[in-house]
């Protein structure tokens, strides 16, 4: 898929947040693919959208594709070649 994906990580961690985007971003620079990562940790806004007891939640394009489970590079990794394989 071309473009510019949007990658959007919920946690209410802040810490465990910031090591998530470490770990997201590694990720799209080594699948080389274009894409915006972003952190929300909004405790009210992660509840309103029924994830509080979901987080930490990984979003791609709009669809939630992991959650309650911890991020690791190998998982993304696999996500976004997947997604790269779609037409």
């Amino acid at each position: 898929m071309a473009g510019i994906h949007k990658i959007r990580i919920l946690d209410l961690d802040a810490g465990r947040l910031m090591l998530e985007e470490s770990v997201v971003k590694a990720a799209v620079r080594k699948s080389k693919i274009k894409a915006h990562v972003s952190m929300m940790a909004d405790n009210l806004a992660i509840t309103r959208q029924g994830l509080m007891d979901k987080v930490p939640v990984l979003e791609i394009n709009g669809t939630i594709v992991s959650h309650s489970t911890p991020i690791v590079l190998a998982d993304v990794m696999m996500l976004l070649e997947k997604l790269e394989q779609r037409p």
